[in-house]
């Protein structure tokens, strides 16, 4: 567990990183993409400086000077995709649009038609999708609430999965927090459609005490794109604690995961999900966490424990909460240009 003096020196590291300049000169690109999640300090701040629109073009540019291949993201609806598709093809990279599939799009299913027509547009491969925004653990306080929610998120499938299929384009299911890994697995099966395929996030169902390389493996015959990331574990009294770090610096062996994907789709395209953020708390030992689960068995639990124990974290997990706004947005920066320096080498 990070002590006081720990978390200290993780925010003045961070704060070293925010010193330096907003946007060094432009690195080689990298054929690793990022997602939007992982740009979030700067999409708040160009929200915010441009009267909550956003510039596709301007965050297309951003990535490129900080030498990434491509972004996966939402492009606004009235964006000039001719003038998108030039930028991109200038710039040498691809992009993947960024959706939810949550029940409204059920309610406007032509608005939804017309997003995915435009990411054809723009020459996306697949659409990242999810059907639940959230933590599983912390987002329902009983059984029922879950199978209301699962109830849902099939209907909204059985919506938007035949408007994908029209288009000609495929939604990339993240497993997001909302199902453990054979649930996932499950559902994926039973559309059994060449449009409906995984976005696959290397770290997120650490927090469904499921281990990272089945979850891989799992997914990796539906796998369309992915959230890689790499992830640092510490103990604490509830559970254990979660964080994205720098590729170097977690526990789990992304080229590996990534050989085992790219083995089952060699077309697909890399886009990284390291998220500058505070850690997150996975309650494990607590009822609440198990609520949703009432027949989940304790080898899960067992597992995961043992995962974390062997691999606690040497460094500080990072903490940039306590950082001022400019520094969160620099520690993100500097996140986001190392991750595309690590990936020009290791997954050459």
């Amino acid at each position: 567990m990070s002590t006081r003096r720990d978390v200290m020196v993780g925010g003045a590291a961070l704060l070293a990183a925010s010193a330096m300049p907003a946007f060094a000169a432009p690195a080689a690109k990298s054929g690793l993409g990022t997602s939007q999640t992982a740009l979030g300090h700067y999409l708040r701040d160009l929200r915010a400086k441009g009267g909550g629109k956003i510039d596709p073009i301007q965050v297309v540019d951003y990535v490129h000077g900080l030498g990434g291949g491509g972004v996966q993201f939402t492009v606004p609806p009235d964006a000039d995709l001719k003038k998108l598709r030039a930028r991109l093809d200038k710039n040498g990279m691809f992009l993947q649009g960024d959706l939810d599939l949550l029940t409204r799009h059920m309610n406007d299913l032509p608005a939804f038609e017309q997003a995915l027509k435009n990411y054809k547009a723009l020459g996306a491969d697949c659409v990242r999708v999810v059907c639940f925004v959230g933590r599983r653990y912390e987002t329902f306080s009983s059984l029922q609430q879950y199978k209301d929610w699962h109830t849902s998120a099939i209907a909204s499938l059985d919506a938007c999965l035949p408007v994908a299929e029209r288009v000609g384009i495929s939604l990339a299911m993240e497993n997001h927090k909302d199902r453990a890994i054979d649930e996932e697995v499950e559902i994926l099966q039973k559309y059994s459609s060449q449009h409906l395929g995984a976005t696959v996030d290397f770290g997120n169902n650490i927090a469904m005490c499921d281990d990272p390389m089945d979850v891989v493996t799992k997914l990796a015959p539906f796998a369309k794109t992915t959230h890689m990331k790499n992830m640092a574990v510490q103990t604490y009294t509830d559970g254990f604690l979660l964080s994205e770090v720098l590729f170097e610096d977690g526990f789990m062996d992304i080229p590996a995961m990534w050989a085992v994907l790219k083995k089952a789709n060699p077309a697909i395209k890399p886009v990284h999900e390291m998220i500058t953020r505070d850690p997150l708390k996975v309650a494990v030992l607590t009822d609440k966490y198990w609520t949703t689960w009432p027949d989940r068995s304790g080898k899960f639990l067992a597992d995961t424990i043992r995962l974390v124990n062997a691999n606690q974290s040497k460094k500080p997990l990072p903490i940039v909460s306590t950082l001022p706004p400019e520094g969160q947005l620099a520690a993100e920066e500097s996140n986001n240009r190392k991750c595309f320096d690590w990936a020009r080498t290791a997954l050459a």
